[in-house]
């Protein structure tokens, strides 16, 4: 079955379009929640029907990837664009989700922030730094760690970003390269959670992450119909809002021009 090219529409009749969405974070409840992209999956998952039926996979990150570079209908949410990645895959228009920068997280101080994290591996080369494997920090963040990989140790699997919180916890890591609010949110099970120190870093910029899918006729095709999902008024509003649900009222502050030019259409 064919899906609608930008501007089409589908025949009412038409059967809904299978999106096979490869995701490392899939939760039972709310209470397991640990980012913003599950809630905003819920409400994209609303808006696709009845054209698009969104069918979440939980993978590991790097599964997920060797699933994205074949023919189907793969995609995945809240991936950062890149022009390498752009050869691969075809990315939504507007982005599904927006984080304030990423921090380097300990459970002691590392110094005065914002750190330069370059010189801090340089001078203390016995640090443990947890990372997900797979996944993109950026492009001066994914060169020092692939510079130095005995000091970032990397986790892969579907609840890496769990794992590697539990490990900090338990004294096993130094540090993450995480969002505060995915890392507290981690740990929130905890009966002792250690006190987490979250250290700014130079040169990091807010990250948005973008519904991607397969570089295929039919990868194309899904992309497109979600761009026009997006354009929704009331579905800009609801993702401002879970936005302001999820994160501490300073990040969302940080990140509120940000999503106000992403999503104009979006009622505050």
């Amino acid at each position: 079955m064919a899906l609608a090219v930008f501007g089409s529409v589908l025949p009412a009749q038409a059967a809904p379009q299978p999106m096979l969405l490869l995701e490392n974070h899939l939760p039972q409840s709310d209470a397991d929640r640990i980012n913003v992209e599950t809630l905003i999956l819920q409400r994209l998952s609303k808006s696709a029907a009845p054209e698009l039926q969104i069918q979440p996979v939980q993978l590991s990150t790097l599964r997920a990837w060797q699933m994205l570079k074949q023919p189907g209908n793969y995609c995945a949410l809240s991936k950062i664009k890149t022009k390498e990645r752009e050869k691969l895959l075809y990315f939504a228009r507007l982005p599904t989700t927006i984080y304030p920068p990423l921090q380097l997280i300990g459970t002691r101080s590392f110094g005065k922030t914002p750190l330069d994290l370059v010189r801090l591996v340089q001078q203390k080369p016995e640090l443990k730094i947890g990372v997900i494997s797979g996944r993109s920090y950026g492009a001066e963040l994914d060169k020092l760690i692939a510079h130095h990989p005995k000091q970032f140790f990397q986790r892969s699997g579907a609840e890496a970003a769990q794992n590697l919180a539990l490990m900090l916890s338990k004294g096993r890591l130094d540090a993450l390269l995480e969002f505060p609010a995915i890392t507290n949110r981690s740990l929130q099970h905890l009966p002792e959670a250690p006190k987490l120190y979250p250290h700014q870093l130079t040169g990091q910029p807010l990250v948005s992450g973008y519904l991607a899918c397969n570089k295929s006729e039919l990868g194309l095709q899904m992309v497109q119909w979600i761009d026009q999902k997006m354009a929704d008024a009331a579905y800009q509003t609801d993702v401002l809002k879970l936005h302001q649900q999820f994160f501490s009222a300073d990040d969302f502050a940080l990140l509120l021009p940000e999503l106000t030019k992403a999503f104009p259409l979006a009622k505050q």
